[in-house]
């Protein structure tokens, strides 16, 4: 079933909440697999000659990540960069096979629109 509008609003105010109190208290949490995945796709998106428009790039960034475990970590600020060379070392190989098959599928079946053809809705991910 799809989330309501009122349920999703829900997520983000409390999302909000816990960033607060995290800011309060210098630390931060983050997904390690997004942030892998966010910092090589455009590398990725070029090398295999995916649409570089930001409809497709958002699309290769979130089929990679519906295919990866999601790994949140707590850290203090100014650890994110040094803690990320960690995780990249353990997780890149597993990473960049999920990039390169989303930048496959996205390139064979763009969703961005033209001006003949408006952009096509939301993609669900099996």
């Amino acid at each position: 079933s799809l989330l309501s509008v009122s349920a999703i609003t829900s997520i983000r105010q409390r999302g909000q909440a816990l960033q607060a109190a995290a800011d309060e208290a210098d630390v931060s949490y983050l997904n390690v697999m997004q942030a892998l995945v966010e910092d090589k796709a455009d590398k990725y998106i070029k090398t295999a000659g995916v649409c570089p428009c930001p409809r497709c790039r958002i699309d290769v960034i979130a089929l990679t990540l519906s295919k990866l475990p999601s790994k949140y970590v707590v850290l203090q600020r100014s650890d994110t960069v040094p803690m990320l060379s960690v995780y990249e070392n353990r997780y890149s190989a597993n990473v960049l096979s999920q990039l390169m098959a989303a930048c496959e599928i996205v390139k064979k079946h763009p969703r961005h629109g033209t001006e003949d053809e408006p952009s096509r809705g939301i993609a669900f991910v099996r």
